[in-house]
């Protein structure tokens, strides 16, 4: 059978069965081991397995701590089921988990039980293999992680290298764990050995060359998980200097090629990562490659060329940064640059060469601090010529210049932002363009607020749009400082951020333009309140919101005309900003969508009913829990309605919860109970006191579980806000 075949085809599957897994060891929590519940979520989980079974009567799964590995192949790791499913065993420090063919619903049962002990208690009891014996799981069971089968003696790693598959083999499982081995660590033999395997194997057939690319993922992977955890990584790294040294040019390249793309994934410690590797082989692996050949995202490329040995002219624009400190003749071939126009003077202020010269010239006496001297010496030899030259720049403006140096500052300053935009620095684009703007307005400007070409270039379209491109290229961890770039600028932004709000496919890029739209503040509102009368009826509401958390007399006008909108969220949203400053007319427009035909719409009024202080509201809120969930709509409306008077927490809504409660039949329908555990468990965040006195009433009934457990989650809320 081509095992790579069944794993590509079985990925799906393989995936719903660990979400109904996952489903199942939860509801056990909330339900009791007999519960219909729990036999229909067991029911299911096996017949998915079974579908698998069909294939392979064993279904193994390896464990890494962020990726489930099945038939030579990955499972997708940006799936959240997946990633849960790994961070959850791998905790358990599971490696691997088997099922085999003949499961039943009473040992799957059983594993979730077990599941719900911790790592310790496993343990206490002997390990998880113990635990499948004694609960008799035959159908199931694990490999524990166990990182001392991987280290091998002196003596054993000998016999092996006369057998140079075998030692592959054990070198290939050791980076499977996040280990380096070459045996004693004394000896340049072992290392020697893995290296010539290496260099054959990373560079030879598909298989190995998969396998090897593999091995270093699986490497890079648990080698960022102990920095994670705090480990202590100093003798892996060491080792791993020692290999890339050893191995070919062509290995070398290879190895670190899969490394990059590991690293992927791993964004946040790209950069820890990366400055362990020599920067000499990190640019023997991307000199004369672009971004598209190493097929590496611009944040990861432009991170390694920094941290790239930049000793080739063609890499000069790069950002210079080093791990080891610089000489002294380096320091001052670094000013040479830095300092390369005719009259270089006009850029340093003389208190800052001074002491530059001081630091540098080490005959000299000095009375800066040595605390100071090294911020300024770490300064020159970490931070890039790029970054220096702004901070000197910005200390200029602190006082008056003359008009030529105005014009040469000017130059900088726009070659300065187009670099920091390039590089994704946009807490240094804040920086040009806030120094810059309050020096122009500081009065000793000469240039003219009308004809100076910074602020003019931070504002054209072109920069503008590329700006919000940068959301895409740089992904969530730049965001923040993007927003706060935009924000800085302000106005400029506004029909832009609106259009991009309009043409957003998530849920998460709406929540960003519009929060980056109301950073703006009231320098966006005009814009805002121009685009209400736009087609797209989403787009509108999500503005309303925006807007109607600082409703005026302009914007207020505009909003009541919306609440006759034909869209039913786009109206409700115009009553929610109503009740910020018109109370009154929003209560009345509120009850008559409450009184609507439209699911739609009654959903929508109902979610914003809290606002309302009107006992007629309160009123028609208990009206709608008056009957039986209908269908599954009608379901829906309930259990919001739950929500809401949750919210409102009025006494007078207690007898109604206890009325649905106390509700009993022969054959209870689903959405009734539904509604019951939403009710029950509402009553935990339910404000007013009598709500614990009603729960208290519950733990004695058919609910008692589910009353235990909301009391317990009401008393320690309760305990946190003493």
């Amino acid at each position: 059978m081509n095992h790579h075949a069944t794993g590509n085809q079985d990925k799906p599957l393989l995936t719903t069965f660990l979400q109904q897994l996952n489903v199942s060891r939860r509801q056990l929590s909330l339900y009791p081991d007999d519960h219909p519940q729990i036999a229909a979520s067991i029911n299911r989980t096996l017949d998915t397995i079974n579908e698998l079974f069909q294939v392979s009567p064993t279904i193994t799964l390896g464990i890494a701590p962020d990726a489930i590995f099945y038939e030579e192949l990955w499972l997708d790791k940006n799936d959240r089921v997946n990633q849960e499913f790994a961070a959850y065993f791998s905790s358990l420090g599971i490696a691997s988990i088997s099922f085999e063919a003949g499961l039943q619903g009473t040992e799957l049962v059983r594993f979730n039980q077990l599941l719900r002990s911790d790592r310790n208690t496993i343990e206490s009891f002997g390990g998880f293999d113990k635990l499948l014996e004694q609960q008799q799981i035959n159908h199931i069971s694990v490999v524990p992680i166990d990182y001392d089968a991987f280290q091998a003696s002196h003596s054993s790693f000998e016999e092996t290298v006369s057998n140079g598959e075998q030692l592959w083999e054990n070198f290939l499982n050791g980076l499977h764990q996040g280990i380096l081995d070459f045996g004693d660590s004394n000896s340049t033999c072992d290392l020697d050995s893995v290296v010539e395997i290496f260099n054959e194997k990373l560079v030879g057939n598909e298989v190995e060359r998969a396998q090897s690319a593999q091995s270093i993922v699986n490497f890079i992977d648990n080698s960022i998980q102990a920095i994670g955890n705090h480990q202590t990584t100093t003798t892996i790294d060491n080792k791993l200097i020692s290999l890339l040294n050893n191995l070919s040019d062509e290995a070398q390249q290879e190895f670190l090629h899969n490394a990059f793309q590991a690293l992927e994934h791993h964004r946040h410690a790209a950069p820890e990562m990366l400055q362990k590797i020599p920067s000499h082989l990190l640019q023997n692996t991307i000199a004369g490659k672009n971004r598209q050949e190493l097929n590496l995202s611009s944040r990861l490329f432009g991170l390694i060329t920094n941290l790239a040995d930049t000793s080739n002219p063609e890499h000069n624009h790069n950002i210079k940064i080093k791990t080891a400190p610089l000489a002294e003749d380096m320091i001052r071939a670094r000013l040479d640059v830095l300092f390369r126009e005719e009259q270089h003077e006009c850029f340093m202020p003389n208190n800052y060469q001074a002491a530059l010269q001081s630091l540098l010239n080490i005959d000299a006496i000095s009375t800066i601090p040595d605390d100071e001297k090294e911020k300024l010496k770490q300064q020159i030899e970490h931070q890039s010529v790029e970054h220096n030259c702004a901070a000197i720049i910005f200390e200029l403006l602190e006082d008056k210049i003359d008009p030529d140096q105005e014009v040469s500052i000017q130059q900088n300053l726009l070659d300065l932002s187009r670099f920091f935009l390039d590089i994704g620095d946009f807490i240094s684009l804040v920086k040009i363009y806030s120094n810059w703007q309050k020096y122009l307005y500081s009065g000793t400007a000469t240039v003219s607020i009308f004809d100076e070409k910074v602020l003019a270039n931070h504002c054209q379209l072109t920069f503008l749009t590329e700006v919000l491109d940068a959301t895409d290229i740089w992904e969530e961890d730049k965001q923040p400082d993007i927003a706060a770039y935009i924000t800085c600028v302000g106005e400029p932004y506004s029909d832009l951020l609106i259009e991009r709000l309009g043409l957003a496919s998530t849920w998460e890029e709406r929540k960003f333009w519009m929060q980056t739209l109301e950073g703006i503040g009231c320098d966006a509102k005009q814009m805002i309140i121009n685009s209400l009368g736009d087609e797209r009826w989403y787009l509108v509401r999500n503005l309303l919101s925006i807007i109607g958390k600082n409703v005026d007399q302009q914007s207020m006008k505009r909003i009541q005309k919306l609440t006759t909108h034909e869209h039913p969220k786009v109206r409700i949203e115009a009553i929610n900003c109503l009740f910020f400053c018109n109370p009154a007319t929003a209560n009345r427009l509120l009850h008559n969508e409450l009184q609507s035909d439209d699911p739609e719409a009654l959903l929508a009024a109902v979610a914003i009913a809290d606002r309302s202080q009107s006992l007629e509201i309160l009123a028609i809120l208990h009206k709608n829990l008056a009957s039986e969930p209908a269908d599954a709509t009608d379901l829906e409306i309930k259990r919001q309605t739950v929500q809401t008077l949750t919210k409102i927490s009025h006494r007078d809504s207690l007898p109604i919860f206890r009325r649905i409660l106390s509700k009993q039949g022969l054959l209870p329908s689903k959405r009734r109970k539904q509604l019951q555990v939403d009710i029950i468990n509402h009553l935990a965040l339910f404000s007013d006191p009598a709500a614990a006195k009603l729960l208290q009433e519950l733990t004695t009934g058919k609910h008692k579980r589910l009353a235990l457990t909301a009391l317990e989650l009401r008393n320690k809320q309760l305990r946190g806000v003493q």
